[in-house]
């Protein structure tokens, strides 16, 4: 029975992994700077409240542990300065790893992103494609994976996954203003023509690339992560639509003119979107999961449409609480800003 470390545990994608691992009987600590909400997980588990900049606290809550998952994070929706993307996820997976090579970690794993392909080079995208990455979140991500290479050599055992972005149960910012748009039948509008393929990841799904990942016998490899069930952009929209009964409409706006009136809102923060949201969604998305599939044996067991449904059920019968409840990680809304002026006319 291992014990493991998990940063960023009380986050969206955090607590499904430590439930997972929990389920699974591993012995649990989590290192974040929220606390868990859930005190039924809490009391299962050895929680410490700190950031992956303390270095002090890292090596400390390191010791005894056989396995750790780096997952905290600053994210994009955080429209953070670039200097706090350099803290939290540079720094931060460097005083972790270190810590894990002084305690003598048998195992890491890194979870990364999909940001740092930016406007893919290739479709599909394989582990080899070269990063084009479109924002600072995304460089912070490919400069995080350098220092993983770097303790790699230094005789670390490190796994780093790249997921799509993850839709799932209680999954909010930017995807709570789709919902509430289509639940309240407003029109959505989408950058270009929306025939772009576009995949994403169910948390579920990346839960268990994460397991096999410590339980697989594999050592320093790098895996994509992503649905193999996914359609255009317009298609998987259009069923959703469909799904929750609602008269919305998919307009279709030009993707050139799109990105400058975005890019304009973005620099005087009058838009909850940021380069990784704007200057991506019209190119095709989606990875090459061969490698995942042969080495770790794991296999998307959930589609773009399942997602969709069961976060916007979910969306649904939360809805009272989470409209209004803001913040800038994925289980909080997200201010519409400007978008709220564009509802009430679409």
């Amino acid at each position: 029975m291992q014990k493991v470390l998990v940063t960023g545990g009380s986050g969206f994608f955090g607590v499904f992994l430590v439930r997972r691992l929990l389920d699974k009987k591993y012995r649990l600590k989590v290192l974040d700077a929220e606390d868990i909400s859930n005190h039924e997980i809490k009391e299962k588990i050895e929680f410490i409240k700190g950031d992956v900049r303390d270095k002090r606290i890292i090596k400390e809550i390191c010791k005894d542990v056989d396995c750790v998952f780096h997952n905290a994070a600053v994210l994009p929706i955080s429209r953070s300065k670039k200097r706090i993307f350099w803290e939290v996820n540079i720094d931060g997976t460097r005083n972790v790893l270190d810590a894990s090579l002084c305690n003598k970690v048998k195992k890491t794993v890194f979870i990364s992103s999909s940001a740092p392909y930016g406007i893919p080079q290739e479709i599909p995208i394989t582990e080899d494609t070269e990063f084009n990455p479109v924002c600072d979140y995304g460089r912070s991500k490919i400069e995080a994976e350098k220092i993983c290479n770097e303790y790699r050599d230094r005789g670390l055992d490190i796994i780093i996954l790249r997921p799509r972005t993850i839709v799932g149960k209680g999954r909010l910012g930017l995807f709570q203003i789709l919902y509430s748009w289509i639940a309240d039948n407003k029109n959505i509008y989408i950058i270009g023509k929306g025939n772009n393929l576009f995949s994403f990841l169910s948390e579920r799904d990346l839960v268990n690339a994460c397991i096999l990942s410590i339980e697989k016998d594999c050592k320093n490899e790098d895996f994509n992560l992503g649905t193999d069930r996914f359609r255009t952009v317009k298609e998987d929209l259009g069923e959703l639509i469909n799904y929750a009964k609602s008269s919305s409409k998919i307009v279709s706006l030009p993707a050139k003119l799109a990105k400058i009136i975005l890019r304009a809102l973005d620099i005087f923060n009058l838009s909850p979107f940021t380069a990784w949201h704007y200057k991506t969604p019209d190119k095709p998305f989606y990875f090459d999961i061969t490698k995942a599939q042969k080495i770790l044996g794991w296999q998307p067991e959930m589609s773009n449409f399942d997602m969709f449904k069961d976060s916007y059920d979910w969306y649904l019968s939360h809805r009272e609480e989470v409209d209004f409840t803001f913040g800038i990680t994925h289980t909080k809304s997200v201010r519409q800003r400007i978008l709220k002026v564009l509802k009430s006319f679409s």
